[in-house]
This record gives C-alpha cells, structure tokens and sequence, in this order.
C-alpha cells in the first residue's frame, strides 16, 4: 500500500492481526511502516493487542468506532529507526533501568497509546519525538518492536512539540527537577525567556531561580547530581551553587557527595552550607595582613588596623586630609577626645 494512504478501522485491523502472525514467524519487518489509519483504537488500559485478539473483525470495528471520535490526526506505523530524539527534549536523565523496564513492559504487554512525533522537516520520511521516546530507545535497545504505532502532529513547531511532551510527562509521570532545569534551559537557548517559561510552567521567579542553579554548577558536581537526579531537587541544586561560589569545586563536592551517599534531608544540606558559609565569613574577618615598605608597614589583625607610614613633606598635607576623611567613615571619637595633634583645645 502506498505511504501516506489511508485505511478503514476494518483493514487496519487485518493488517495488524497479519503482523502479529508475522511476528510470530519472525517476519513483523515485512509489514508496510507507512500506513495511516483514520481512527486509531485507544483508551486506558487497552493494548492493541487486546483489541486485535478474542474478538471478531465486526466486534473490534464497532468498539473501536463507538469509543472514538472524528478527528483529523494523523496515525502512522512508524519504525523507530525512522524517529529522532527531540533537541529540546523535556527529559534529560534516562537510566539503564528505565528503558529496560519499559522494554519488558511493551514485550509483555504490547503498546497501550500510540507515541506523538512531529515530521522531521530537515530530513524527509523522518519523525522527531514529541512523547514517547523511553519506548522508542527501548525498542532499539532491546529489538522489542521495529516499529510503533505515532501520532504525527504536523502543525507544532519544535518548541510546542517540546511544550506537549513536557504536559504528557508531568500528567503521566513526572520529571525530575534536573529534567525540568534542562528543559528549561534548552528552551531559553532557544529563545524564550526565563519569565515565558516560569509563567507556563507555573513556577514563581523565586523557583525558577533555584532551577537555572543546576546550568551554573560544574560538570563535576553535575555528574554527582546525575548518579542520584530523584535526590538532588532544585532547592539543594541552589544551596550547592552557593556553596561553590563561597567554598569551590572540592567542598561543593564532597558535601553533594555525603548528601546522597548518606541520604541526609535537604534540612541537612541547607544546615551543612550554612555553617562552611559562616565559617568562611568568620576566617575572612579574622584574616590577617602585614605589609612592609621602605617607609613603612601595615598591618591587619582580625578588625584591628595598624598603620606607620613616613610621608614626603610635600605629600604630607594631602595625605593627611584624605586619612582624615577616610577615618571618618569608620572612626567613633569620644566627647573627651584629644585634637589631632594631641594638645587640648584652648
């Protein structure tokens, strides 16, 4: 059949009952990828593979034209070599675990809901993932499935593609701060601003703050964040920022490190940042200066400031009046006090 033709709910599901026999001889790549299909069965909980067995072609027909719709959507049965992953993508940490898990689910169950793609316009015949793409790298991964059923949405830009798969994830299952950081940084080096996106993703600008804290962060105190994402949320993503610029990379790092290794609360790390952010304030004050000259020294010791310095005749006055100004900004003189020049006033 010809790619982009479409097909009654009766032939489509012909087709699929014939692919699943294929698929049991080990021949399901022979089957037509580009088919469209006018009204696609869905629902919760129902797999295609339900729909395409225990019941006659005229059953499946009916439920499938009672439980949906007319609608102009377009369905195709896309093999996954054909789809690209998104560049704005809405999820950044995908784990071994995860695809395998959704491989084992697709292979035991089939596929419940068809994914979402938008046409590659950059390269014709191929897809780029709006929603679904844990089940597409699963399928390549794992050889589950050489393709899957996609609704291709021809009107969405890149952006609103992205936009669709960030509301699909959150309803379904939602993304982890760092997903969420990334995301939103794509989106920023795409061109919208951070106020656009806190206001469609619904954040304050306080939040949104503490989620650009994660693109500030070193890529080793990164790599430590992305062992455990799920513990890292955007406020300890924001108090570890504060952490680096006060204390640097080492220390930023070896609290990020007992954080999760010792799974502390985030009460925890705030308390930890705290108290080296103190601590630093504390040595700062207590620092201490000697500096000598040819004509002099300086010297700083905790808040005390001792100053001998021998002045040119000519620079003198000069001098003198700008030491005067500059005392008078931090010195506190006594009623009693004695004049500059230590005599009593007459």
């Amino acid at each position: 059949m010809p790619e982009g033709k479409r097909i009654s709910d009766v032939d489509f599901i012909k087709m699929m009952k014939t692919s699943q026999e294929q698929e049991r001889l080990g021949h399901l790549g022979r089957i037509n990828h580009g088919m469209v299909m006018n009204h696609p069965p869905e629902g919760s909980g129902v797999s295609l593979d339900s729909l395409l067995q225990g019941h006659t072609i005229e059953e499946e027909t009916s439920q499938v034209s009672a439980t949906i719709p007319a609608s102009d959507r377009q369905l195709l049965y896309i093999d996954v070599s054909l789809i690209d992953p998104n560049p704005l993508a809405p999820r950044e940490v995908y784990t071994h675990e995860m695809i395998l898990e959704r491989a084992e689910a697709l292979r035991e169950q089939g596929q419940h809901d068809p994914i979402h793609v938008i046409p590659n316009q950059e390269a014709p015949g191929r897809y780029i993932i709006c929603d679904g793409w844990t089940r597409v790298q699963a399928c390549l991964a794992h050889k589950v499935l050489p393709a899957l059923l996609a609704e291709v949405h021809t009107k969405l830009s890149l952006q609103d593609s992205a936009w669709f798969g960030y509301q699909q994830n959150e309803e379904r299952q939602q993304h982890c701060d760092l997903d969420r950081a990334s995301f939103y940084e794509k989106l920023i080096a795409a061109g919208e601003s951070a106020s656009e996106i806190a206001k469609k993703a619904k954040l304050s600008k306080s939040m949104m703050s503490f989620y650009r804290s994660y693109a500030k962060l070193p890529e080793d105190v990164l790599e430590v964040i992305r062992q455990e994402p799920t513990k890292f949320g955007a406020t300890a993503a924001y108090q570890l920022f504060k952490l680096y610029e006060a204390c640097g990379i080492r220390k930023t790092i070896s609290v990020a490190t007992r954080f999760s290794d010792e799974d502390h609360p985030v009460r925890w790390l705030v308390n930890q940042v705290q108290a080296h952010l103190n601590t630093g304030e504390k040595k700062s004050a207590t620092a201490s200066k000697n500096v000598r000259y040819s004509n002099g020294f300086f010297k700083k010791k905790g808040d005390i400031f001792e100053v001998s310095i021998q002045v040119a005749p000519e620079k003198q006055a000069a001098f003198a009046q700008a030491l005067e100004a500059l005392l008078d900004t931090v010195a506190i003189q006594h009623q009693d006090a004695l004049p500059f020049d230590g005599k009593a006033e007459q």
